[in-house]
């Protein structure tokens, strides 16, 4: 794939899960450079539709929420609202603190954290990672986020999706596959579960959804058209936008 937006591919460390983000077993993160990419370019094509952010997000199989905390951390000028849902509890716990670092609270609980460790043990990744949280800082003071809302769902078999209580212009999620984890679902085609779940919360005036999956995972649905497809290493990206009826 030709990186369109993240054409320089700078050091990420800032960014890295476990260093000022949180991180536990079982939680996946993501590579930085490729989500900056796959945002700006979702947030390219609503601009191009003359939809102009702030706009609201959501990620229904969010895991730890790093996809969500880093768009926040590298794009939160266009971010209004972050919705994240997983089938997860233990994920959860995860995503709610990373998404607490996207305010000057919670960055300020996880400073004092990384200093208590400091002071215990003085290890250097330890002051690594405080100099890192500096440097963030000065991300965090310019968001423009009202709220993070953080709930268990499971989006194939959905029952509290009455949380996500705004039109989403950005639907950003990396679909479950590997090792770490898998779909748990009753249903034959979680994807495509997951696709007909999501149409009626996508905002009338315009929205995009952007899906990672490993390459066996067929993504697509006849209630969306897919805008751009591109693969990298052993993950595929598919961005689409819904296809309204026309009343008659």
């Amino acid at each position: 794939m030709e990186y369109l937006y993240e054409t320089k591919a700078d050091s990420y460390e800032d960014y890295a899960s476990g260093r000022v983000l949180y991180n536990a077993p079982g939680v996946t993160s993501f590579p930085v450079r490729l989500g900056s990419e796959i945002v700006q370019r979702c947030f390219g094509i609503l601009e191009d539709r003359g939809i102009s952010g702030p706009y609201t997000l959501y990620d229904p199989c969010c895991g730890g929420a790093y996809l969500l905390t880093i768009t926040g951390l590298l794009h939160g000028t266009k971010v209004r609202r972050m919705y994240a849902s997983d089938v997860d509890p233990n994920a959860l716990s995860v995503a709610g603190k990373n998404l607490a670092l996207l305010t000057k609270q919670g960055l300020t609980e996880r400073e004092l954290q990384l200093r208590e460790l400091y002071g215990n043990y003085g290890k250097p990744s330890h002051k690594e990672a405080l100099e890192s949280l500096a440097r963030l800082e000065s991300a965090v003071s310019g968001l423009t986020l009202d709220a993070s809302v953080v709930f268990q769902d499971n989006i194939t078999e959905p029952h509290h999706l009455d949380h996500v209580d705004q039109p989403i212009h950005l639907v950003l999620t990396d679909l479950p596959y590997g090792d770490l984890v898998s779909w748990e679902s009753g249903d034959a085609d979680p994807v495509s579960a997951l696709f007909e779940h999501i149409y009626p919360l996508l905002s009338s005036e315009g929205a995009v959804v952007a899906m990672i999956a490993d390459k066996s995972q067929k993504l697509g649905h006849a209630r969306y058209k897919r805008l751009q497809h591109f693969k990298v290493g052993k993950r595929q990206v598919a961005i689409f936008e819904p296809i309204r009826e026309t009343k008659a």
